[in-house]
């Protein structure tokens, strides 16, 4: 694993402007190519050393790889929207940590191949608080102190961690997704259920900002890592139509304070932005 000066992720870069120039790995080897393909969109960082994207824009790059929502990134080029890659980048070793450990070294190949200059700044938009649902800060039955290792790299193969997240909990660093239906009085709902392990609370708030589209700021001053379990229903109700998805189903506000002993609150957050000042097409392979 190599060691170059690059970009930190938005939080950390935050510290200072010196900050930018401190060192995060790279991938050993790294392909990346125009997709030709009509694949669903998909960024995929593995526990075994290995990270591809199918279909991707550079703009869904750069969000996964700083943990960004779209009103995060600014003076994008509109090429960065529309024109797809497919990415294969591995190591020869596998980091202990899980898939995310894999994400600086995402931010590396972004700044080394597509030639990314970029620089924080702080700005106020609406965006959502994570803090605690109840006020003796007490939290729900289904998060708890990680019962993972996270010290070391997996070393498992993908079918034995295929089959040890479907009887139970995922590896380090690892989720695993599950689609379910129960019946209500009201009839079928169809519910998904999300197990995360090892993940900090800082880790969980950037992974729901997908399910908000807007960015989520951990307020809860936390430390340490955690196993959480949330059943939420993947689509949230709109106004006057009912949802695919039964009226039982919880939105996934509703799924965190009741089961997790969290909560959403929407404000106005002074939020990190990541604007850019420069982006190239990536180079040959």
């Amino acid at each position: 694993m190599r060691m170059r000066p690059r970009l930190l992720p938005l939080a950390c870069a935050l510290v200072a402007t010196a900050s930018l120039a401190a060192q995060e790995p790279s991938f050993d080897v790294a392909s990346i190519r125009p997709s030709q393909g009509t694949q669903t969109s998909d960024i995929r960082p593995t526990p075994f050393g290995r990270l591809t994207a199918t279909n991707t824009t550079t703009r869904a790059l750069i969000l996964r790889a700083y943990g960004l929502v779209d009103a995060q990134l600014i003076g994008a080029p509109a090429w960065l929207n529309t024109e797809r890659y497919e990415i294969d980048a591995r190591l020869a070793t596998a980091p202990p940590g899980g898939p995310e450990a894999l994400i600086p070294m995402l931010r590396t190949l972004i700044v080394e191949r597509f030639k990314l200059k970029a620089h924080p700044e702080m700005r106020e938009l609406p965006a959502y608080a994570l803090t605690f649902a109840r006020r003796d800060r007490q939290l729900g039955s289904d998060i708890r102190a990680t019962q993972a290792d996270c010290s070391k790299a997996s070393t498992l193969t993908p079918a034995e961690v295929r089959a040890a997240a479907r009887d139970g909990w995922p590896q380090c660093g690892m989720a695993y997704f599950v689609n379910f239906t129960t019946t209500t009085a009201t009839g079928n709902n169809v519910k998904m259920r999300v197990r995360r392990s090892g993940i900090t609370l800082p880790a969980l708030a950037t992974a729901l900002q997908a399910l908000v589209e807007r960015p989520i700021v951990d307020q809860t001053s936390l430390g340490g890592l955690f196993d959480v379990e949330y059943s939420y229903s993947p689509q949230p109700p709109t106004p006057g139509v009912e949802s695919a998805f039964g009226p039982d189903a919880p939105a996934i506000s509703v799924a965190l304070e009741e089961q997790l002993g969290l909560k959403l609150e929407s404000r106005r957050l002074l939020v990190p932005v990541l604007v850019i000042d420069s982006i190239e097409r990536p180079t040959e392979n």
